[in-house]
């Protein structure tokens, strides 16, 4: 289980990490098994000053067009043959009148507010620093930009012990109680089917024939998400490179010039992550909220 331990590091939890650099336009490919949407994520391995990491919650698109956020998540890491199980609550109410910005005046984020007392399935979420990590002029920094709600179980014997279990296929009951003006609400999240992923990974780096085949349980006749990341040598966070969206059909044949193409001697191990997740708005009397679930499954392998 130390080793599940180590690799629950590849995610930092709730933790949106922001780059100077804009990602590569989306770049669509025709493949044996269909279309599939290819966003590149980062574009330079070579610069060690990449900001490394990926949100445990499966959340990876700007959230400066968001007011309010709700996210719930059940999570597998395998890494060794082995599998730890996370499950992850959490919310964030983001002041647009409190921008957080770049040296050149780019809006980075939001702080966030703490504005009542928020439930997760009847239990009372913690309020935990929110901080955020990106490159400003080259200089990487750290920031806390105010506080959020959460939940955090992990299933282990060293493990954070909340209350909170993520019930796959089913719904997460949500319910928010203003310490100010405003009126107490409530409603149910509905949650995706699990996905249990499987990689097999063919050929070898140093003869840039790489190439993989990932399989999972087909579940929805939606689109899933599978991001694609890698880890140096000595470290525990992973650099996200791709996000393929993809048919949820339980199949799927990554070309070799994914892999073969990337500087992986430079690298040690290769994560495939498996995310399939609802998403809806829901409004009350001020403002509206973005409510997301999420399915997630990642596997880490060694780079032969």
């Amino acid at each position: 289980m130390k080793k599940i331990l180590i690799y629950l590091m590849i995610f930092s939890v709730g933790t949106i990490f922001y780059s100077c650099d804009k990602p590569a336009p989306t770049e669509l490919i025709d493949d044996v098994d269909g279309e599939l949407e290819v966003e590149l994520l980062n574009k330079d391995l070579d610069d060690y000053n990449i900001i490394t990491g990926a949100d445990t919650s499966g959340i990876t698109q700007d959230l400066t067009g968001i007011t309010n956020l709700i996210s719930v998540s059940g999570i597998k890491i395998t890494a060794n043959n082995k599998t730890g199980f996370i499950s992850l609550a959490q919310t964030m109410f983001f002041n647009k009148s409190e921008p957080i910005k770049y040296s050149d005046g780019r809006i980075l984020a939001y702080r966030t507010d703490t504005l009542g007392i928020v439930k997760f399935n009847g239990i009372e979420a913690n309020v935990v620093p929110y901080r955020i990590k990106y490159r400003d002029m080259l200089v990487l920094k750290d920031t806390l930009i105010g506080y959020k709600y959460q939940l955090y179980n992990f299933a282990g014997p060293l493990g954070i012990p909340d209350p909170f279990y993520f019930s796959y296929n089913a719904s997460v009951s949500f319910e928010f109680d203003p310490s100010g003006p405003g009126k107490s609400f409530a409603f149910n999240i509905p949650t995706p089917p699990e996905i249990v992923g499987q990689v097999a990974l063919f050929g070898h780096r140093h003869q840039k024939n790489l190439e993989a085949v990932l399989t999972w349980n087909p579940g929805t006749k939606k689109r899933i998400s599978i991001i694609i990341g890698v880890i140096r040598p000595g470290q525990k966070s992973s650099i996200p490179i791709y996000k393929i969206k993809t048919a949820d059909d339980g199949l799927l044949r990554i070309p070799g010039r994914y892999f073969n193409e990337l500087p992986l001697e430079r690298f040690e191990k290769v994560v495939f992550t498996f995310v399939r997740s609802y998403e809806g708005y829901h409004r009350n009397e001020i403002d509206e909220l973005l409510a997301s679930s999420q399915s997630i499954h990642s596997i880490v392998i060694d780079i032969p």
